[in-house]
C-alpha cells in the first residue's frame, strides 16, 4: 500500500511537471528515469531487507530450537554457542572447540 502511494506521489509531481514548467521533453524523460530508478532501488533494498529478516528469523528460531545449524563449515548448536541478539551472531562457549569465535547468522543455511 505505501508503495502505490508513491507512485501516485510521483504521478502527480509527473502531471505537475507536464503542465506547470517549460521543460524540454528530454529533460522531462531524464528526470522521469533518475525519480523511476530511486524509487526502483528503495524497493529493490527494501525486498533485500525483508529477505534478510526472514534468514535471521528463521536460523534463530532453528537454533532455539535445538537444530544444528551450518555456519562457515562449522556445526552450530545451542550446547556450543550462545545467541547475541544486539550482533545477530553466535559466540562459542568456553567449554566448546570454538571458545570465543564469533560467526554471524549471515553466514549459517
Amino acid at each position: 500500500m505505501a508503495y502505490l502511494l508513491w507512485f501516485v506521489i510521483v504521478g502527480l509531481i509527473f502531471v505537475w511537471m507536464h503542465y506547470f514548467t517549460e521543460l524540454s521533453g528530454r529533460q522531462k524523460g531524464v528526470i522521469s528515469l533518475i525519480v523511476t530508478l530511486i524509487i526502483a532501488g528503495g524497493i529493490g533494498y527494501n525486498a533485500q531487507s525483508n529477505a534478510e529478516s526472514r534468514h535471521i528469523s528463521e536460523v534463530e528460531l532453528k537454533f532455539r530450537k535445538g537444530e544444528v545449524l551450518r555456519c562457515n563449515d562449522i556445526n552450530v548448536t545451542n550446547k556450543s554457542f550462545t545467541y547475541s541478539v544486539g550482533t545477530q551472531s553466535f559466540i562459542g562457549n568456553e567449554d566448546s572447540r570454538y571458545p570465543q569465535q564469533i560467526i554471524s547468522t549471515q553466514e549459517c543455511k
